[in-house]
């Protein structure tokens, strides 16, 4: 079961001045002002996360009105999993993560209350393990490429269809110790900066550009990034 540890993933500070000041960064003035202000909390950043893949590819056992039954049968108990991933042969199962120093950081400056490089600093980390994402969905496409199939959209537990305790299954399914992640009793991962999801590989699936997670969230119209 594979590993990737420390390596090197795109990162544009700009997307994390959006996120911060959302359409005031849009004036270049505004923008090099901005870069100027937090180019110590970048600087940081880069020194604090250490990216970290895990995953692990297995067969599809089969699918059931609520759960997808994988690997030795292991069940990821999602109705739209089960839908979506019912005719896929096999499911990647993977957890990615920037590892444990930037949230501690973060801690560090919340006690010294220091607000606004611990949230500039948070925010950072935020958009950086999506980055780490990217980086392992390429990973997942290049998978299905040698198996001349399609990869799927990937799911994440903690969704309103898969609840929180779809994590412990994944990390039970890879190798997520190799990574330093383990799982609380909440089914939250730890560190924090840290996401499991499922990509399906087959013919009949929908991918990226046919759809989205988002589209079987039951809570989207709610969600602010949506």
């Amino acid at each position: 079961m594979p590993v990737l540890k420390d390596f090197d993933f795109a990162f544009d500070p700009m997307a994390v001045l959006q996120r911060l000041g959302g359409a005031q960064v849009e004036d270049p003035g505004r923008q090099q002002a901005w870069l100027r202000m937090f180019e110590g909390s970048f600087a940081e950043a880069r020194e604090l996360i250490h990216p970290a893949i895990a995953y692990a590819v297995h067969p599809v056992v089969r699918a059931e009105a609520d759960r997808l039954i994988v690997a030795d049968g292991s069940a990821l108990e999602s109705p739209v999993l089960a839908s979506l991933f019912a005719e896929a042969p096999e499911v990647v199962l993977m957890i990615y993560t920037i590892g444990p120093e930037l949230e501690a950081r973060v801690a560090e400056y919340g006690k010294a209350n220091d607000v606004m490089a611990g949230f500039t600093l948070d925010v950072t980390g935020s958009l950086a393990v999506n980055e780490v994402g990217v980086v392992g969905y390429s990973l997942i496409e290049g998978l299905a490429r040698e198996r001349r199939v399609k990869a799927s959209i990937p799911l994440n537990p903690g969704t309103s269809h898969w609840p929180m305790s779809g994590q412990r299954v994944i990390a039970g399914l890879v190798p997520a110790q190799e990574i330093g992640v383990e799982v609380l009793d909440s089914g939250l991962l730890r560190p924090f900066k840290t996401i499991a999801f499922a990509v399906g590989l087959g013919s009949n699936i929908i991918t990226p550009a046919e759809g989205s997670s988002c589209d079987y969230c039951e809570t989207r119209d709610l969600c602010r990034w949506g």
